[in-house]
């Protein structure tokens, strides 16, 4: 039987993996970190959605020491005010935002949490929704990351694990175009750094200013031609 871990944060990404490992896996298993950030409260509302939606089981683990040391570095993700940027800025200021948002070597652990459950239930995949764009800027989303990460699981699980990234060779119109394809709900994910809550029949609300918005907006419209997201303030691409 082949199982899988879906590390889920409630955006396009890994909404994507989502609807993706339903389609190639026996098992899937949702998990969903909270760290004490933004977006913390839309984000477990969003996994319980798709949990429901695609009938996935979910587990949500709150990393407290996670939120401490975020606060320490400074990281606006939690409990501070993300850049916002246009889409002419987004290439120009990538590096600044991502230094902006970065919590300290999550990937790292979230991955290792993933690993210790599929180590406890007998091994399978990992499966994380980094990507081709957001690897330009975040060094932890890209295919060497993967494969070191993989090189480490070796030693440090008895049952086989591995970290599975679909969407690797993607860029946000790339992943657009899948979720077309998977014939995904992606209205009901969120990507927004800085949510504004959610209409009345449950989408998330995006700022539509902060880069992850833009992102997403430009992507969809480019991949697909339409965006169903609702924003409080439209996304200029």
């Amino acid at each position: 039987m082949k199982r899988a871990v879906v590390l889920f944060s409630g955006g396009l990404d890994s909404t994507a993996c989502l609807y993706w490992a339903k389609k190639n896996y026996d098992e899937v298993i949702m998990l969903t970190i909270n760290y004490g950030s933004n977006e913390e409260r839309v984000t477990n509302r969003v996994a319980g959605f798709f949990s429901k939606e695609l009938d996935t089981p979910l587990k949500i683990i709150k990393l407290d020491f996670l939120e401490e040391f975020s606060k320490l570095r400074g990281t606006t993700l939690v409990g501070g005010e993300t850049p916002k940027v246009s889409a002419e800025e987004l290439e120009r200021m990538a590096r600044e935002t991502a230094k902006s948002v970065w919590v300290p070597a999550r990937n790292v652990i979230l991955i290792s949490i993933a690993a210790s459950l599929l180590d406890a239930l007998g091994g399978g995949d990992i499966i994380v929704g980094f990507n081709r764009e957001e690897g330009a800027t975040f060094p932890d989303n890209t295919p060497e990351f993967v494969e070191k990460m993989n090189g480490m699981l070796e030693y440090g699980a008895m049952e086989e694990v591995k970290v599975v990234a679909p969407l690797i060779d993607l860029d946000k119109k790339g992943i657009a175009k899948l979720l077309k394809e998977l014939d995904a709900k992606y209205e009901y994910s969120s990507s927004c750094y800085m949510p504004k809550g959610f209409t009345e029949d449950g989408k998330p609300i995006h700022c539509g200013e902060c880069e992850s918005c833009v992102r997403r907006h430009r992507g969809l419209i480019e991949g697909t031609g339409e965006d169903r997201t609702v924003y409080a303030i439209e996304p200029k691409i």
